[in-house]
């Protein structure tokens, strides 16, 4: 048995040849989740100050997650959001002890922390149901990992709210992420920058 939550046809297709069974039972059903508001908004001068300005116009009091690309980024946003904007926000990085990792979801399932800003170590496993946003501040590196990640949003089936902030800088940083990892000059990258640039081509 093979199981994953979200994978596009060529990715089903991968796998059923590289597990050698063609003739496999596929159950599948739609990515569509009717209570989820997607948008994107361009980015201002000032982009911190733009998410601040959304969290406390449109979300405030609301249990939320801010997607970083990086660990600095994290805690400098969620820094920035207590003491501008007095939300209630933690970080969440790979980089954090385990212990202080389940101390701030804790918190955050419990209602203490209100939103937590986060790198993709924040995922597997969360499954907290009146999460009412998902803010990107930064590019997912593919269509399918922003869909896993905007789906934290709305588990309860009430209407929740999935935004990503872009600018054009952004696709340069994923970029540059993936030109720096291990897998630069192999296949991966290449099937890595072609995913990179349909998320670009998203926004």
């Amino acid at each position: 048995m093979a199981l994953t939550a979200t994978a596009t046809e060529a990715v089903r297709k991968d796998v059923l040849s590289t597990l050698r069974i063609p003739n496999a039972l596929v159950l599948k059903r739609s990515f569509d989740r009717h209570n989820l508001n997607y948008m994107v908004i361009g980015k201002t001068r000032t982009p911190q100050m733009q998410l601040g300005e959304l969290l406390k116009e449109r979300f405030m009091n609301m249990s939320g997650i801010v997607y970083c690309l990086s660990k600095n980024e994290c805690a400098d946003t969620a820094k920035f959001l207590r003491e501008k904007y007095k939300i209630k926000c933690a970080h969440y990085h790979a980089g954090l002890a385990a212990r202080q990792r389940s101390s701030v979801q804790e918190k955050w399932h419990r209602g203490e922390v209100k939103v937590i800003c986060a790198t993709i170590a924040f995922g597997m496993g969360i499954d907290k149901p009146d999460v009412r946003f998902v803010v990107h501040n930064t590019l997912s590196k593919s269509i399918e990992s922003y869909y896993q990640e905007s789906g934290r949003a709305g588990r309860d089936g009430l209407p929740a709210h999935c935004v990503v902030l872009y600018q054009k800088k952004d696709f340069s940083r994923i970029v540059c992420m993936l030109r720096s990892a291990d897998n630069f000059k192999s296949e991966t990258f290449k099937v890595a920058m072609d995913q990179a640039k349909k998320m670009q081509g998203y926004c």
